[in-house]
């Protein structure tokens, strides 16, 4: 009985054994290669990678994985339009046009890449439709627009322990009007661009642990439902925090300063919810121009050259 047993369980291993190596031949089946020294004649496979972004992508399965293996210049481009992964490995991948992403049942993850537009390129990143977007440990730079664009009717982007600066206009732009589009951010930077950080155009975002520095707006909302949370806007050029055209925006537990001229600005009927949160050394500490500006009454607002607070500010109650 013990001989069966112990032959039994060595069937089992084999079989066991057999499986993973399976697993791991499908799973390299599904991931191709680009380098910048590859060739597009190639099969995109790690001994022979292919030379552009769009060659890769092209080659690489539904649900499959891109990655890049070094530093350089990758086309003009690409163009998405399935769920797929690119993994850049930290390496820095210089394009002459945006990567787009263009399949409203796509779910597409990117991960680890240093995009540079040179100054030259519009935007780094297009959405136009996709069920999902992850943005993740990325470097966006350098592009004469936006770092991230959203014009995705219902499409939701994740952009998680990233960074987009020095952008001729916007770190991200989401622009969704009457859609149900929505951007979630976390341990986000938005550093140096030239317009704003995250300019969101009606449609929805969660903030969190995220900072807008340098920019002339750092976190705005226009006619957009936008949460932040734990986040710094410092030393942007115009205002920290701004609402206008019926924004609205629940802001807990962030920090505004060295913002001129504006820590927290409500213009042209937008709506704040302030609590918990410091404006120290700005221009002006809480600005309602003409809105509404609800407060919790546990900020800090105190060291601002210019006034304290502007308008009318409406203590918000609440258990």
């Amino acid at each position: 009985m013990a001989y069966q047993a112990f032959k039994a369980g060595v069937r089992l291993s084999f079989a066991a054994c057999a499986t993973v190596v399976l697993a791991s031949a499908a799973q390299a089946d599904n991931i191709r290669y680009v380098s910048a020294n590859g060739n597009n004649a190639n099969n995109c496979t790690l001994p022979t990678p292919c030379r552009t972004l769009q060659r890769g992508i092209t080659a690489t399965p539904e649900r499959g994985e891109l990655r890049v293996l070094d530093s350089g210049s990758y086309g003009l481009g690409g163009f998405i339009n399935k769920s797929m992964t690119i993994t850049g490995n930290g390496h820095t991948v210089v394009l002459g046009n945006p990567i787009v992403i263009n399949q409203a049942t796509a779910t597409v993850a990117l991960r680890s890449l240093m995009l540079n537009g040179q100054g030259s390129t519009t935007r780094g990143i297009e959405i136009v439709a996709a069920k999902s977007v992850h943005i993740e440990n990325c470097v966006i730079h350098a592009f004469t627009q936006h770092g991230v664009f959203l014009n995705g009717a219902n499409s939701k982007v994740f952009f998680l322990d990233s960074v987009a600066r020095d952008n001729g206009l916007r770190g991200i732009f989401v622009s969704g009007f009457g859609t149900s589009a929505r951007l979630t951010i976390d341990n986000g930077r938005f550093e140096e661009n030239l317009n704003s950080g995250v300019y969101v155009l009606g449609a929805s975002a969660a903030i969190t642990r995220s900072v807008a520095n340098g920019n002339a707006l750092g976190f705005v909302s226009d006619g957009a439902e936008v949460m932040v949370e734990r986040s710094v806007a410092a030393f942007n050029n115009s205002a920290g925090y701004s609402l206008l055209n019926g924004g609205q925006m629940t802001l807990d537990a962030s920090q505004a300063h060295d913002n001129v001229p504006f820590g927290l600005v409500v213009e042209s009927g937008g709506t704040a919810r302030v609590s918990n949160s410091v404006f120290v050394n700005n221009g002006h500490g809480i600005s309602n121009l003409s809105g509404t500006v609800w407060t919790r009454q546990n900020n800090t607002v105190s060291g601002n050259g210019g006034t304290q607070t502007d308008g009318t500010l409406t203590p918000l109650g609440g258990t």
